[in-house]
């Protein structure tokens, strides 16, 4: 095994926090393997271990890290990431003075920053390190002072809206109300600050904190709530078994005492709250933070999940103001969410400009612009160019979707930036709001939101399918080609800021054209277009002969035989951004992929049903496309970590519903395990096929191994 393909190896251990793998594999490694780059994961390893449970016991493994960080510093230590792991040992061994020398040696690594911070607080308050990442009096104490330090320095007016802490009366007067000990951390919010100023929301829309007061307040209204609604014996009522989807986290009740309403909102009479809670001792994790929204149909009535704990929704709030996720809005004293994680890509005037002068010379002139008249994303106008002698068919053009840049993976040799273009014939009728004459613009919208919304690429040749056929055809699928311009050159505008913008034609397919193409490649279903004397460029007929209409694909169930990869809980939210990961990570294991057509038909069939095994502590992280094979699985105890060794069952769907490529097959398998623990057993070792079911449908058992 060469050092890359055992470094890819640790890698993919290392995402899934399955550490003491890597150590046991590094150490059974040969000395020839051993080589600086391993040593170096070794020595992160047994830092990794020490974190996963950090008592005075395990230190043993921070000494053993700094021993190996020793042995290769002659030939690395120079470099950060030998000097952050070495401080890292040093920090969590409370050597403020060499955790702070080698830290500080590693300025641009992540994590070094929030360990420097850690160091400044113990020298500013005269604690130890170990006190100052536990964090103060019920863990909580000092990020809640940064957390109004933060107030302070990104919104003071909202730092000034909080409320005055609460005295240890009026704490221990509310405790006796509610007749249990209090945990320390809510103690602490409360000598913090309690509640806010004034009526407005504080957060986002309608979103404020309680008080001590206001939150007695609410837990009568929420069961004067359920009292008019449900009777008396509401305590006995539970949510219904499909909706609740937090067994094991949360008890299945409506309310609890033990569930302390921090923050309330209000949304046109309807009340939701985040609360802390405290009613679940044996169950989730104590003092997790819901959410509870009362309703009077038990199939609205939501209670779920939210946070870990306070330290968690402080840390997330405080990144989120950081990094301007949210952002103070003086208009209307709150500090609001912001709708999306990007900011909204429109052309500067000179580049629209100069976009709709490159569509005059050489597409033609164009005496209407559909524009967009409200957008947040893009603003998408389609320009119509009429039909001339020269050029006897409209041609659309996207104008907006370029301002955008797309995430084109790494090695790709065309833009991010592009244009869809499609041809319709002369007697389209383009002012038709029909959606037999509409959807060539309704499809240009789409496609030109689809990298935004699946943060993806479009780029020549790839297909997009459109579900059910086109309306007034059997088109089922949209392919991408390039676009000539009168100078029968690939049509690229430069634009005054640099951008290269492609403009790509938009060619609806019938399904088995798709499939072919898919089986074989763009370039050979553009020869049979030849072939059958389809005219170029492209124009769009809603009768024209189906190049491949007695074409069936051929179905191979081993395509997936030779493919390498590891399963992580990186979600792909599209198809070719995936290809590129497996792409990469067979180079890197040296596997190359020559004979392997990703798009090849594995399964002729709509659905595939798939079974793996995973570790889970509740039903919440089944999708809703699974089920358990043992139903009664959870009734039993779990582990010692809490948790179950579950065998799953999942149904998934092809994209065209007809067939599945085999790239698509491992994206979506893949995608579905993502948010499951494989424990060490993470690398794809194909699948067995345990059966067909009535309709045809494969069942297969995915093989997982270490």
């Amino acid at each position: 095994m060469t050092e890359q393909q055992i470094l890819k190896k640790i890698d993919k251990w290392n995402e899934d926090d399955h550490i003491q793998a890597v150590v046991d594999f590094i150490e059974k490694l040969p000395d020839e393997s051993k080589t600086t780059e391993v040593l170096s994961e070794l020595g992160r390893a047994y830092n990794n271990l020490y974190w996963l449970d950090p008592t005075a016991e395990n230190e043993k493994y921070l000494r053993r890290a700094i021993e190996v960080f020793k042995y290769l510093e002659e030939e690395i230590g120079d470099t950060e990431s030998w000097n952050y792991r070495i401080g890292y040992s040093y920090f969590y061994l409370n050597d403020i003075d060499n955790a702070r020398k080698y830290l500080e040696r590693a300025p641009s690594l992540s994590g070094t920053q929030e360990l420097l911070h850690y160091i400044a607080l113990a020298d500013k308050k005269g604690i130890s390190l170990r006190e100052a990442v536990k964090g103060g009096r019920g863990e909580v104490e000092y990020i809640l002072e940064d957390f109004v330090e933060t107030l302070h320095q990104y919104a003071p007016a909202m730092q000034a809206r909080l409320g005055a802490p609460a005295t240890e009366q009026q704490i221990a007067r509310f405790q006796d109300h509610l007749g249990f000990d209090l945990p320390e951390e809510f103690k602490q919010l409360h000598r913090t600050f309690s509640g806010q100023l004034g009526q407005g929301p504080f957060f986002g829309v309608g979103q404020c904190f309680l008080n001590l007061e206001q939150i007695e307040q609410a837990q009568r209204d929420i069961v004067a709530f359920l009292e008019a609604n449900f009777g008396a014996n509401w305590m006995e009522k539970q949510l219904p078994e499909d909706n609740f989807m937090d067994e094991g986290e949360i008890k299945n009740q409506l309310f609890s005492r033990k569930w302390l309403p921090f923050m309330m909102q209000e949304i046109e009479g309807e009340k939701s709250y985040l609360c802390f809670d405290f009613d679940n001792d044996q169950e989730g994790t104590f003092g997790q933070l819901i959410g509870v929204t009362p309703h009077k149909d038990l199939e609205q009535y939501e209670v779920s999940f939210v946070f870990p704990g306070l330290f968690h929704w402080l840390s997330g709030t405080i990144e989120g103001i950081e990094t301007g996720r949210m952002a103070y809005s003086e208009e209307k004293n709150t500090i609001e969410f912001l709708s999306r994680s990007f900011e909204p890509a429109y052309y500067e005037q000179e580049e629209r400009e100069a976009l709709e002068e490159y569509i005059k010379e050489n597409f033609g002139q164009f005496d209407e612009v559909f524009h967009e008249l409200v957008s947040d994303d893009i603003h998408c106008d389609i320009y119509i160019v009429k039909p001339t002698p020269e050029r006897n068919y409209y041609t659309l053009i996207t104008g907006g979707m370029g301002a955008y840049q797309m995430n084109i993976p790494e090695g790709f040799s065309g833009s991010p930036f592009a244009e869809m273009v499609i041809n319709l014939p002369p007697d389209w009728n383009v002012k038709s709001e029909a959606e037999k004459d509409y959807w060539p613009m309704r499809w240009l919208k789409i496609l030109a939101r689809l990298p935004i919304e699946q943060d993806t690429f479009l780029a020549w040749g790839h297909t997009v399918p459109t579900g059910e056929p086109l309306e007034g055809t059997l088109f089922t699928c949209m392919l991408l080609l390039g676009t000539d311009d009168k100078k029968d050159e690939e049509a690229i505008v430069k634009l005054p800021t640099g951008k290269e913008v492609y403009f790509y034609t938009v060619v609806p397919l019938y399904e088995q054209e798709m499939l072919y193409k898919l089986e074989n490649d763009t370039t050979a279903l553009l020869e049979l277009f030849s072939e059958k004397d389809i005219p170029y460029p492209p124009v769009v007929d809603v009768n024209r002969p189906n190049v491949c209409q007695d074409y069936a694909p051929i179905q191979n169930t081993g395509l997936l035989d030779q493919v390498y990869w590891a399963f992580t809980q990186e979600h792909f939210p599209g198809l070719m951004i995936f290809w590129e990961a497996v792409k990469a990570y067979n180079t890197d294991m040296e596997n190359r992929l020559t004979n392997f057509n990703p798009f090849g038909t594995i399964f002729k069939t709509p659905k595939v049903k798939i079974m793996y095994e995973a570790w889970i502590k509740s039903k919440r992280e089944l999708h809703d496309f699974e089920i358990l094979a043992n139903e009664h699985l959870l009734e039993g105890e779990p582990d010692a970590n809490g948790l179950y060794q579950a065998l799953i069952v999942s149904e998934l769907t092809s994209g065209d519903g007809a067939s599945f490529g085999a790239l698509e097959l491992l994206w979506l398998i893949h995608n579905t395990l993502s948010n499951k623990d494989l424990g060490d057993h993470i690398f794809f070792e194909g699948f067995d096929i345990e059966g067909y079911e009535e309709d045809g449908t494969p069942v297969l058992y995915i093989n997982c191994g270490s």
